[in-house]
């Protein structure tokens, strides 16, 4: 089965008269071995950040995964091309659901630069399986990765930020965080999830001078779109979801997906200071999906 989206070309379409400064800002970012990770890293480290990088183990197994997983050499080079645009890192092998894992790395951080400005919680993982059909360890997966990991990074990470007073916390959420898809419901539930959490945190850290928000991008080319290959996925999915949802994307023909590069120019707006009085809110990269 292949895919229903004509993508546009890989190359990122950066945009015209934007420029980002976050010479002298740490930033811990989560899932930087590929896809959306690997943009926030690069896009950070050309704009002159100090970068706390994480990915899987080797050998981690998470159900429902339609790819490999848990690959060091990626998080290595994704840090190599970092350290090329003269940035300092630090590359942590870490499972983000694992309350020790993400204390030996907050650790590893503040010993490295003593303090963390930034967290972007991106490592995510989707799924394509019928509720009546779906293995339970699956949904653990799922929400696990998608919702109580963000829960475990923003713990630690914030515990550190309320010595400084200051801090900036983005969670990637989703247009899923207001819609929902058929055949995704373990996805849709930790996306919403995200949002709920946002807002509650936000609140919270508020008197700290932290602000927590959370990007809802719509599809987005990375090979977490493989799942739509998997062997268990009936072959009319696409079509299904564009009959019930419409297209993903209204402003480019053929519901192209956006490239990652795309909405990491929206974490960078809500990394800086442009976004100083927004917290507990959503900013939607989402090409018109939610207008419908």
């Amino acid at each position: 089965m292949t895919s229903t989206w004509n993508h546009h070309s890989e190359e990122v379409r950066k945009p015209h008269n934007v420029r980002w400064d976050f010479s002298g800002t740490v930033v811990l970012i989560t899932g930087a071995a590929q896809g959306q990770g690997r943009s926030h890293a690069l896009a950070f480290a050309e704009a002159g950040a100090d970068l706390v990088i994480c990915d899987l183990p080797a050998g981690t197994e998470l159900a429902g995964a339609p790819y490999p997983l848990g690959d060091p050499s990626k998080l290595d080079a994704v840090a190599g091309e970092c350290r090329a645009h003269g940035a300092r890192v630090v590359a942590v092998t870490c499972d983000v659901r694992d309350s020790d894992q993400v204390q030996a790395m907050v650790a590893a951080a503040i010993a490295e630069f003593g303090r963390i400005d930034v967290l972007v919680n991106n490592a995510g993982l989707v799924g394509v399986r019928e509720v009546v059909d779906m293995p339970e360890q699956e949904w653990d997966a799922l929400v696990g990765t998608n919702l109580r990991a963000i829960f475990v990074c923003c713990k630690y990470v914030a515990r550190e930020m309320i010595k400084n007073a200051s801090g900036k916390i983005i969670n990637t959420a989703s247009v899923n965080s207001f819609a929902g898809v058929p055949g995704s419901a373990h996805y849709v539930a930790a996306k919403h999830g995200v949002a709920g959490f946002s807002k509650a945190l936000a609140i919270e850290l508020a008197p700290h001078g932290i602000t927590v928000t959370y990007v809802c991008p719509t599809a987005v080319n990375t090979s977490m779109a493989e799942i739509v290959t998997a062997e268990h996925v009936p072959a009319d999915h696409g079509e299904r979801l564009a009959a019930i949802n419409g297209s993903w994307n209204i402003l480019d023909e053929n519901q192209a997906p956006l490239e990652p590069g795309e909405v990491s120019q929206a974490v960078m707006f809500l990394a800086s200071d442009a976004s100083k009085y927004m917290t507990g809110v959503p900013l939607l990269v989402d090409a018109g999906f939610m207008t419908k």
